[in-house]
This record gives structure tokens, C-alpha cells and sequence, in this order.
């Protein structure tokens, strides 16, 4: 065989083992390039799960506050009845011994009778005495 055939050959080698490094590299060009692109994506996903703990978290405070408002506003208003509730007792209670005492003038005459009696007299006398 002439040199000159034997070269082409030499060269497909040479092409070969610069594919094979060329195809070496580029898979690790694109090891690279999906793991930085992994990394990027796994990154805002965790900023966007932490945003979304943040605003359940926010959420469980602002209804936790609305229970406690609710259940202080509860308690007044419990309070409140219970005050009414007993004011109408006392009322009541008031009533019945008012009308207890106007019925016991009315059926007791004769000490209001006499009441008026000695007041009468008193203010007679007073009157004289002048």
C-alpha cells in the first residue's frame, strides 16, 4: 500500500478519538447545563413553597385572632344578658313589694287613717302655736 492511502485511515483515528472527546464534552456540557437547570428549578420551587407556608401561616394567625375576637365578643355579650336578665329580676322583685305595701294600705285603713290623723293633728297644732 502507498503512504498516501494509509493516511486517510490516520486521519479517520484522529477524527474519531476528537469525536469521542467532542462527545465526552458535550455530554458533560449537558450534565452541567440539566443540573444548573435542576438546581434553578428546585430553588423557586422552595421560595414558592416557603411562600406558600408563610401565607398558611399567616392565614391560621388571622383566623386564630378572629376566634379569640369572637369569642371575647361572646363573653361580653353573655355578660350582658345575664346582667338584663337579673335587672328584670330585681325589677320584678321591686314591683311585687310595691304592690305588696299598696295593698296593705288598702286593706289596713285604719293605720293610714290614723297616719293622717296625727299628721293632721300635728300640723294643727303647729298652726295654733303660730
Amino acid at each position: 500500500m502507498p503512504d498516501g492511502a494509509n493516511e486517510p485511515r490516520a486521519e479517520r483515528e484522529f477524527e474519531t478519538g476528537k469525536d469521542e472527546a467532542w462527545s465526552v464534552n458535550m455530554k458533560a456540557l449537558f450534565d452541567a447545563w440539566f443540573a444548573n437547570m435542576k438546581r434553578t428549578y428546585d430553588e423557586y420551587q422552595h421560595e414558592s413553597l416557603e411562600s406558600i407556608r408563610y401565607n398558611r401561616s399567616y392565614v391560621a394567625k388571622v383566623l386564630s385572632d378572629a376566634q379569640q375576637n369572637d369569642n371575647t365578643r361572646q363573653n361580653i355579650a353573655n355578660q350582658a344578658l345575664q346582667n338584663a336578665v337579673e335587672t328584670a329580676n330585681l325589677v320584678g322583685k321591686q314591683a311585687v313589694r310595691h304592690a305588696e305595701l299598696a295593698i296593705d294600705r288598702q286593706w289596713n285603713v285604719n293605720e293610714t287613717d290614723a297616719l293622717a290623723t296625727a299628721l293632721a293633728a300635728k300640723i294643727s297644732d303647729n298652726l295654733k302655736a303660730k
